[in-house]
């Protein structure tokens, strides 16, 4: 069972990854600050992290760099899934870290299928 860490302030998206995921097998662990994501990196295995890159306490491509210097997740997926779709918002997400890049709303049939992709690298 692949384990998931959402770093995501909004708790209603929190809840509608769980109803989508934890079905199919998937654990979610989940921080609703990046100083909380980034010690639950510490502390648990993480096969993959859906990052909000609009978070209360820190930017998400901060948070993005942070998680690459860590050896614990230097090589795990990052997947950036925020409200900011443009181009320049996903080319910066990719630049400082991301592996993907998933707009918000989600396609909900599409999103399991998305987070596999990435998990299989």
């Amino acid at each position: 069972m692949a384990t998931i860490l959402m770093i995501e302030d909004d708790g209603k998206f929190v809840r509608l990854i769980e109803k989508i995921m934890q079905p199919l097998g998937y654990r979610i662990i989940h921080s609703s600050t990046a100083l909380g994501g980034l010690q639950l990196t510490e502390s648990q295995p993480i096969d993959l992290v859906l990052l909000d890159m609009d978070l209360p306490d820190l930017d998400g491509k901060v948070v993005a760099t942070m998680l690459r210097s860590r050896a614990s997740v230097a090589k795990v997926p990052i997947i950036a899934v925020t409200a900011q779709s443009d181009t320049i918002a996903r080319r910066l997400a990719l630049a400082f870290g991301c592996n993907g890049f998933i707009p918000k709303p989600i396609d909900t049939r599409a999103f399991p299928s998305q987070v596999e992709t990435y998990l299989k690298g």
